[in-house]
């Protein structure tokens, strides 16, 4: 029996344990190469989306495109990017890329402020048809500074104001100082000027304007028409609430801005019918929690009234001079009794990161606090625990490229850390928080930057683009509807582009 048992361990056990000891292959140098880009891919923010051979033929297009503008800047010596976006708007805006980004649909802007979103040219010629319109033209004081304008009823201007008409019929050079004096623009990136007081000085120059109540209608009309005409189909702006006036009534509650805003929407809807606004109540970072407690207060009051226009609450300001989110504690925690008592609820949208310090942690809040949205993030890629939760709960970056730039943040935007959240899964927007000071108009500047510097595809584009209103503070219904409106003009984007470019 045991002869039998090895004549069988001879006939058929050695080929099978020759089988067992055979060594595998190692994988190739190559096949890790490719694993390896698999796998980075995987986690990128767009791995879920997939293109169409149409938009797959528009990516090869764009992707020359910007091959040949590099190129030809090459050729030039021209700085790309070692030159400031001030430096170079002229360059952009001749580009071929810019005419395709124009009539791109960008789904929403979701991070823009009041005051920063029309036109400062259209600004002072619509101010100057106001016979109530003046400016101030002497030495800055504790009150008022050079260039701010207000209306003032006859016999009732304080003193150093004048007739803005008149001044600008009396002064051919005027004009050009008061845009530059309404504008931030950073034309070297190597000089020294402290962005955010001169930043605050522009907001300072127009916070007079904007409450009067004629003035106010005609300026979102045409921001929103700016905007609609830029191919933007929803807004949400972080709104700092105040009491609008004229001089035939006097002051009006805080909601008529609102029902205000709300007549512009539907002026703006007979050519652009799916338009859409939502404001974020916004207070300051620099006020104490007893004033942020009455803020709160406000706030919930008003989307109680209005809860299709008030989406959340913000804090705004420079975050290296306010005071950090944590502060707020008691404010945040008072915030679920506060929707108990007014049956609504109150998300956060709130600023954060807007800083190069690692000492700056208020990104840590909003991943612990009902924050559905962070403005700017810029700081998150140094907390990659923080960064890691907030990809897990799906909250959303808004990012605002060239005010990151203007405002002295990120210079060569090549090295912008929204690359590193794209590249890690974290979901992004794109955004252009306040157009309007930095001089120039619409969201295409912002996508062409971010294409250009950061190396994008349209898979990408795509994803930045539907991102604007997945994660909107639009209900559900809204977004279903906005996101079939999307699709629609997405799809004719891409095929009217692709024959242009043919």
């Amino acid at each position: 029996m045991m002869r039998k048992y090895s004549t069988y361990i001879l006939l058929f056990g050695f080929p099978l344990f020759g089988c067992q000891t055979k060594v595998v292959e190692k994988p190739t140098y190559e096949q890790n190469w490719m694993l390896l880009e698999k796998d980075n891919k995987a986690l990128a923010f767009d791995a879920d989306i997939h293109l169409s051979d149409a938009e797959l033929t528009l990516d090869k297009k764009l992707f020359e495109l910007r091959k040949q503008f590099l190129n030809e800047t090459e050729k030039q010596k021209i700085p790309l990017y070692n030159s400031s976006f001030n430096e170079l708007k002229p360059l952009i805006e001749d580009s071929k890329l810019y005419k395709v980004f124009q009539t791109m649909p960008k789904g929403g802007l979701l991070h823009t402020h009041s005051g920063g979103v029309t036109d400062m040219k259209w600004v002072i010629a619509a101010a100057r048809k106001y016979k109530e319109c003046y400016v101030y033209d002497q030495k800055d004081n504790d009150k008022f500074i050079v260039g701010q304008l207000a209306f003032f009823e006859n016999g009732k201007v304080p003193q150093g104001f004048v007739s803005l008409d008149k001044k600008l019929l009396s002064d051919p050079h005027f004009e050009k100082e008061l845009l530059e004096r309404l504008t931030l623009k950073r034309d070297k990136l190597c000089t020294y000027t402290n962005y955010w007081i001169e930043f605050e000085k522009r907001f300072q120059r127009i916070n007079l304007l904007l409450p009067y109540r004629p003035f106010f209608k005609e300026y979102y009309l045409k921001g929103f028409q700016d905007l609609a005409k830029d191919k933007v189909q929803h807004v949400e702006i972080r709104y700092v609430f105040e009491e609008l006036y004229d001089f035939q009534h006097g002051k009006y509650p805080v909601k008529k801005s609102i029902t205000d805003l709300q007549d512009i929407v539907k002026e703006v809807q007979k050519s652009d019918p799916q338009f859409s606004l939502k404001l974020i109540y916004s207070s300051f970072k620099f006020l104490d929690p007893q004033s942020i407690e009455k803020q709160l207060e406000t706030a919930f009051e008003l989307k109680k009234e209005f809860p299709d226009m008030i989406s959340g609450f913000d804090l705004v300001a420079d975050e290296a001079a306010g005071h950090s989110i944590s502060f707020f504690e008691k404010n945040w925690t008072a915030l679920d009794g506060l929707s108990k008592k007014y049956g609504v609820e109150m998300p956060l949208f709130l600023h954060a990161g807007e800083s190069n310090s690692v000492f700056n942690k208020n990104v840590f809040d909003t991943s612990l606090l009902n924050n559905r949205r962070i403005g700017h993030g810029l700081n998150l890629i140094y907390f990659p625990k923080t960064m890691e939760l907030i990809k897990k709960q799906n909250k959303l970056v808004e990012v605002s490229p060239i005010s990151n730039q203007i405002l002295g943040y990120v210079s060569d935007l090549r090295n912008h850390p929204a690359r590193v959240l794209l590249s890690n899964g974290v979901q992004c927007s794109i955004n252009s928080d306040d157009p309007s000071v930095y001089g120039y108009e619409g969201l295409s500047y912002d996508f062409w930057v971010a294409f250009v510097y950061w190396e994008l595809d349209v898979k990408a584009l795509k994803k930045l683009v539907f991102n604007s209103i997945t994660y909107s503070s639009m209900n559900d219904n809204e977004k279903k509807v906005a996101v079939a409106h999307l699709n629609k003009q997405w799809n004719d984007f891409i095929q009217h582009t692709n024959q242009s470019l043919n």
